[in-house]
């Protein structure tokens, strides 16, 4: 989430000029995912691979510290109780996953009867689809079951990390005294070794919502930050730094297997130590957006908050789409066909918005009819 990936919310507490920063980071980070996987699968000419960027992994690292940033963010400033953030979490969640997972069977279903080649190395998935359904609505695909993604869906991985930080966020937010403690631990042992792995990216993003107010900074010094972390970030890549934590990332994960006395892959959670510095390059990245003063015009704010609105759906399907254009061979037909696919994918996550995202009020309501009990008899949570 995408993840969530900084998931849409809005934030009072967040200055608006800041906020289209934010929005704008969400669907640039979003766009290099795509770009990512488009060259990967051959769709898009390698050419525009970026290599040195390596746009998917790094977006996404971005992701998390958004999606902490604003989740905390909105929950300081609604202090409601615990059944209201699960009412606003759950609700936001599943109007995605649950049409995009529907959508993503669909389409391989349909790609598999064209080119069952391409879709090979998912056949597995394809046996007993409502279990496997069930398993990924639950979460549950990057922890002690092993690590699957559902289908084609391979960025889902980074939702199955997210609503575990959702769940250790809620109960160290909502529960109070000793049990705190017991309840935090207990969903640290069960989100599993490979989400805790990435687990400070996140929780990053909620320090620095509170670290953000105490932060001055003039304009100019702003701008010079930010073309700081650029610098930084590009240094990082060029000088063989970023290879070098690779390495050590697979050091560590060797020795995490040597200690456990079996393999330790790290699930989807390949580059841990390079995705540390990413995550603390971006996090100054926006403390630089929030002192920068700049003026958004009105008309380019609403495009890039319509834009970052239906970035979750564009997320979570765009990679479902890029096979199945490979199933139909649309990946020999040069630059047009490149074109024609992103646009295919642009229509086809304004189709899934319109039936996910724009209908979160429906998933809302029908959730709190779930809740109803506890949402009547729990008094709610004093502000802060």
């Amino acid at each position: 989430m995408h993840a969530g990936l900084a998931v849409g919310e809005r934030s009072r507490s967040i200055d608006p000029e800041l906020s289209v920063w934010l929005d704008l980071s969400r669907v640039v980070a979003a766009f290099f995912v795509y770009l990512g996987h488009a060259v990967i699968l051959e769709v898009a000419p390698a050419a525009l691979s970026l290599t040195w960027w390596r746009s998917a992994d790094d977006a996404v690292i971005a992701f998390f510290v958004l999606s902490g940033f604003v989740i905390a963010s909105t929950t300081r400033e609604r202090p409601g109780d615990a059944a209201g953030y699960a009412l606003a979490r759950l609700s936001r969640v599943y109007s995605v996953a649950v049409p995009a997972l529907l959508l993503v069977l669909l389409l391989d279903l349909a790609g598999r009867s064209l080119s069952p080649e391409t879709y090979a190395g998912y056949a597995w998935q394809y046996e007993a689809i409502w279990r496997r359904l069930l398993m990924h609505w639950l979460f549950l695909g990057e922890g002690w079951l092993g690590v699957a993604q559902p289908f084609t869906a391979e960025p889902y991985w980074s939702l199955a990390y997210e609503v575990w930080y959702y769940l250790l966020f809620g109960v160290w937010t909502f529960v109070r005294g000793p049990a705190r403690w017991a309840a935090a631990a207990l969903v640290l042992l069960l989100m599993g070794p490979w989400v805790l792995m990435l687990l400070p990216m996140w929780w990053l993003g909620v320090a620095l919502s509170r670290w953000l107010a105490a932060t001055r900074l003039s304009p100019r010094a702003a701008l010079a930050l930010a073309l700081a972390c650029a610098g930084a970030y590009a240094a990082f890549v060029l000088s063989g730094a970023r290879d070098a934590l690779d390495a050590a990332s697979r050091a560590l994960y060797a020795a995490i297997g040597g200690a456990l006395g079996r393999p330790f892959s790290g699930g989807s959670t390949v580059h841990v130590l390079p995705d540390a510095v990413v995550a603390l390059l971006f996090a100054a990245l926006v403390v630089a957006f929030a002192h920068l003063r700049w003026r958004w015009p009105a008309r380019a704010a609403r495009a890039v908050r319509w834009l970052a609105e239906r970035s979750f759906s564009f997320y979570l399907i765009h990679f479902s789409l890029l096979v199945l254009a490979r199933a139909l061979g649309v990946h020999q037909a040069g630059w047009w066909g490149n074109a024609g696919v992103l646009a295919a994918v642009l229509l086809v996550t304004g189709l899934l918005a319109a039936v996910g995202e724009s209908r979160r009020h429906l998933y809302r309501r029908a959730f709190a009819g779930l809740l109803a009990p506890w949402l009547a008899r729990r008094p709610p949570r004093p502000a802060a």
